[in-house]
């Protein structure tokens, strides 16, 4: 049996519940799933989320049900993120990553945190300036940045919300990378909001 896959995860069941019913609405099939240690444990909801899953070959009529945008990521840039990260720890990491002429991902520059700090990021400008031009001779674009979360979920925090980030970026979160269910997600930020993207990690 092919095993069902997660669409979006959100903070409580009952925002799961009302994508669910959507998706029925819609002739879809759903399903919930929370790792809640079977009901004995309902506040693992807060760490580690409430997913809505469908089966595969439902995914894409999901998502465009839903609203939701979808963000293909290289496995090789996945990997490369969730290693900076690890590299970076107990501060957070940061890089920029590039679009290919196609709007494929195409290249993740690993870069430094200025702040070298556990709760905020700041890229190093003269590496900012160089990854620019890096990707312009290639003909990519610079579509968004990663930051990892140490300690935290992969959830965007004040800080990051506050960072005065460009709103045409995607922003990928890792975390938590002290932990055992280290999740990359993203997000479009706007208005002091987030707005979650479906990270699908392709091979």
């Amino acid at each position: 049996m092919t095993a069902p896959v997660t669409v979006m995860t959100y903070p409580v069941r009952s925002d799961a519940e009302i994508a669910r019913a959507r998706l029925e609405a819609d002739g879809i099939r759903a399903a919930v799933r929370a790792d809640d240690e079977g009901g004995l444990n309902p506040g693992f909801y807060h760490e580690y989320g409430v997913r809505v899953v469908v089966a595969p070959e439902d995914v894409e009529d999901a998502l465009a049900s839903l609203g939701i945008e979808r963000l293909d990521v290289p496995r090789s840039i996945a990997e490369a993120i969730y290693h900076h990260a690890v590299a970076s720890f107990p501060n957070e990491s940061c890089g920029l990553v590039a679009a290919d002429g196609d709007g494929d991902l195409a290249f993740v520059a690993c870069l430094t945190n200025t702040d070298a700090s556990p709760h905020r990021f700041t890229i190093d400008p003269a590496e900012h300036h160089g990854m620019l031009r890096f990707a312009e001779r290639r003909g990519w674009t610079i579509v968004g940045a990663f930051h990892s979360h140490p300690r935290a979920e992969a959830r965007p925090s004040r800080a990051d919300l506050g960072g005065g980030a460009d709103v045409d970026w995607v922003h990928l979160i890792v975390g938590p990378v002290a932990g055992r269910r280290t999740e990359l997600r993203a997000y479009r930020y706007a208005d002091g909001r987030a707005d979650e993207v479906s990270v699908t990690i392709g091979p």
